[in-house]
């Protein structure tokens, strides 16, 4: 199995670019297709075989575009249901009107709790193992708050008590993941 994926948030979408929280059909704008194509020219030379990607609009608009950079077929891009973004509710839809950092950390009612997004990013990655065993190299494109919980999932992180400060990627910004250590029960 592969000891680590490359881990991309989307590029810009249109939601991101009007201050919008967004939803599951935000497209990309422009801009975020060329960040995409930027992103997948740095990481061309890491031997990528295999893509997979959150079901939302923007991020699989990322994986395609930068799948065609790799010369990866699209059939070869899989969709991970796990790798949705943090349900945020009535937000969806409204002006961001908090810090990045709220939507991160905050446990308010209509929000999808921070312990379920964890467990759900742990459930993503025993996915991705499964994904990357065997057929080469991995990158995931996802979303800033779930591939945060990602990344500290991937850390071990089981409890929300548990997790470190803030680290959000910008758009089609990467970062190399290590898988854990899964042990067989």
């Amino acid at each position: 199995m592969a000891n680590s994926f490359i881990f991309v948030r989307h590029g810009q979408s249109q939601a991101n670019a009007d201050g919008i929280i967004a939803d599951a059909h935000a497209k990309l704008t422009q801009n975020g297709i060329e960040q995409a194509r930027t992103t997948a020219n740095e990481v061309k030379g890491l031997g990528i075989k295999f893509v997979a990607c959150s079901p939302y609009l923007r991020a699989q608009q990322t994986a395609e575009t930068i799948a065609g950079v790799l010369g990866i077929d699209l059939n070869h891009i899989k969709i991970v249901e796990e790798l949705r973004e943090r349900g945020l509710g009535e937000l969806e839809g409204n002006p961001k009107n908090h810090p990045g950092p709220w939507y991160t950390q905050a446990d308010a009612p209509t929000l999808e709790t921070k312990q379920h997004l964890l467990d759900r990013m742990n459930d993503a990655l025993y996915k991705l193992a499964a994904l990357a065993d065997g057929a080469g190299r991995l990158l995931v494109v996802g979303h800033a708050i779930s591939g945060f919980y990602l990344a500290e999932a991937a850390k071990g992180i089981r409890t929300v008590s548990e997790i470190g400060d803030d680290a959000q990627l910008g758009n089609a910004d990467y970062v190399e993941i290590e898988f854990p250590k899964i042990g067989k029960t």
